[in-house]
């Protein structure tokens, strides 16, 4: 069973990496810095922008489907299973 610290751990991961992978981005949707805004990609997956900032934001505890992160995964053209792992972006 996932403890509560584990599933934190989980979510600040998931939070981390994809606040990274949107402002680091070759998509075909990134602007000429490879950024891509929170607006543009709540539009893209169709959600809106708080849930995007609140997903980022390590301090407001979100909840979101699998489904959300699948949809940015594609419109970020990064793999799903690289928003669970551990990197060092430093």
């Amino acid at each position: 069973m996932i403890t509560d610290k584990e599933l934190e751990e989980i979510f600040t991961r998931i939070s981390k990496n994809i606040k990274y992978y949107r402002r680091y981005n070759k998509s075909k949707y990134a602007d000429e810095y490879g950024r891509i805004s929170q607006e543009r990609l709540a539009e893209l997956c169709g959600v809106s922008q708080s849930l995007i900032a609140n997903i980022e934001s390590v301090k407001v505890k979100q909840t979101f489907s699998i489904t959300v992160i699948a949809s940015i995964a594609k419109v970020l053209g990064v793999p799903f299973e690289e928003f669970f792992k551990e990197h060092d972006f430093n």
